[in-house]
């Protein structure tokens, strides 16, 4: 099973940590709250791993979790677009 963790940065960036590997995303917070993920930032991994890119079975992976989870655990909820 993958671990999955996610973290609001700043108004425009989001960490996604997966399996250890790690991506600043960036985006949008709306007064909503929304966050809004540009898909296009979900390309490679950072640091040690930069790399190595995301396959694409890895990022649909993470937009389904997150979008589920953002809106399960009350709080800003997250859409990729």
């Amino acid at each position: 099973m993958n671990v999955i963790l996610f973290k609001i940065l700043t108004p425009s960036k989001m960490e996604i940590i997966f399996n250890k590997k790690k991506i600043i995303v960036s985006g949008e917070l709306t007064t909503t709250p929304i966050f809004y993920v540009d898909t296009k930032s979900i390309s490679y991994w950072n640091f040690p791993f930069e790399n190595k890119k995301i396959t694409e079975e890895e990022k649909s992976e993470i937009i389904e979790y997150i979008t589920k989870a953002s809106q399960e655990k009350n709080q800003t909820k997250v859409i990729f677009d």
